[in-house]
């Protein structure tokens, strides 16, 4: 009784498992191999946050347009309402009073100049932030990419294991109606069963999250992405003769936040230069005519305007915009070291990773696959004992899981190389 109580709950667990791992799957309205450069090309298409920043781009470029253009001419002109002399409104003839001019404000120290400068500097740090993006974002991307391929590479071998269980299970089941095998050997066996169901899932749900983001970096919906991966393409370049400081310079050369970090001291310079311009007074020159407000019937006169810089030189901005170069002059040495550490970590990370990579081979894999159904049939054949079987059982199905990790580890220890000098190290 107490038997078949177990085995009811063991097989409602089960069907729990399966049941969330199958909807989780059935959310997914379409399922689509892909490549690496197909998910790349994708997410350089229609990656909104990129898009959005293509926009900024767009913006900042139609603002270097907007500083070429010259102030416009101002006209003025004046009409009396009532001429009480001769009683009339708006008195349009020569016995009423008009008057008309026009003004130029011409900028003075090149301040047009100066200012298309701080547009085209600000044009191109906003470029290098389109860029940046794309960097971080193709990180996560590719990142995400591996993650899949890897979590569907141990899924298979979790349902391979169940499926190889559930069959030695239904012939166990059978000797157990004949008496030839113990109930608590079944129930072993059933107990291992939903080990692997429950350790199944939690990938699953791994799996079912990072199809999400994957989604929504490439702006698709419910899409369940296959990676198909070349094996050979998974060694990708060896470290053998790259060396750090090589890394670090392609960094200074390819790094995006590092270029902002220096369009920062640029554009402030060009900022200050602005400043101290802005310390000149520009002038306003005018033309005019009035017809009886004057002196003279049908006046006319050329005008000049400028402020006397007698108290307002533009001080404050002027030292302000010095103490902005300084400070971005420090933030770029601090980028230069955030880069440095970056590289360096990512380096190590990646030559570590990879040399434990290389103390492994397909052959060992391969090894293990027979030998585990070697072990199936002779335990089907009572030559080895439960213990065992289960033992080696579990420490089979924990290799190719941890070496899975490690294929997955190394792929993105690669990634974060690239990352981490802004270029992909096989195109170095």
């Amino acid at each position: 009784m107490i038997f078949s109580i177990n085995r009811f709950l063991l097989s409602c667990f089960i069907l729990l498992f399966t049941s969330s791992y199958i909807l989780g799957q059935e959310s997914f309205k379409e399922t689509k191999s892909m490549t690496i450069a197909d998910a790349d090309a994708i997410f350089l298409s229609k990656n909104l946050l990129l898009l959005a920043e293509r926009y900024n781009v767009d913006a900042a470029k139609a603002q270097i347009m907007q500083a070429k253009l010259f102030n416009n001419i101002t006209l003025n002109v004046s009409q009396n309402v009532y001429n009480p002399d001769r009683k009339l409104w708006f008195d349009a003839s020569s016995k009423g009073e008009t008057a008309s001019s026009i003004q130029k404000l011409f900028l003075l120290a090149g301040k047009r100049n100066k200012l298309i400068k701080i547009a085209e500097l600000s044009y191109n740090k906003e470029e290098q932030t389109y860029f940046d993006l794309i960097r971080t974002l193709k990180y996560t991307l590719r990142s995400d990419f591996y993650n899949i391929y890897f979590l569907n590479q141990t899924l298979s071998l979790y349902d391979k294991e169940i499926s190889s269980l559930s069959k030695l299970i239904a012939v166990f089941e059978k000797q157990l109606e004949k008496g030839y095998v113990s109930k608590k050997e079944v129930l072993r066996l059933k107990s291992f069963l939903f080990s692997l169901e429950s350790e199944k899932q939690g990938y699953s749900t791994q799996l079912i999250s990072t199809l999400a983001d994957f989604n929504v970096l490439l702006h698709t919906s419910n899409i369940n992405y296959v990676p198909q991966v070349d094996a050979k393409s998974l060694t990708f370049a060896t470290l053998d003769s790259v060396k750090l400081l090589s890394l670090i310079d392609t960094a200074t050369t390819h790094r995006y936040d590092l270029r902002m970090a220096q369009s920062d001291i640029d554009i402030n310079k060009a900022n200050l230069n602005y400043q101290q311009a802005l310390a000149t007074p520009d002038i306003t020159i005018g033309a005019g005519w009035d017809r009886n407000g004057s002196f003279v019937h049908n006046f006319n006169f050329l005008s000049m305007q400028i402020d006397l810089p007698f108290f307002n030189r533009n001080q404050g901005n002027i030292k302000s915009a010095r103490f902005n170069v300084e400070s971005s002059k420090a933030k770029l040495l601090s980028t230069m070291d955030v880069i440095q550490s970056d590289v360096s970590q990512a380096y190590s990370n990646a030559l570590s990773t990879d040399r434990l990579y290389r103390k492994f081979d397909d052959q060992f894999v391969n090894d293990l696959d027979t030998l585990v159904e070697e072990m199936v049939k002779n335990y089907e054949k009572k030559n080895i004992g439960i213990v065992e079987f289960l033992d080696y059982y579990d420490a089979y199905k924990n290799n190719i899981v941890q070496i899975n990790n490690l294929k997955n580890n190394r792929a993105n220890a690669f990634e974060n190389l690239n990352f981490a000098i802004g270029k992909d190290l096989t195109n170095k």
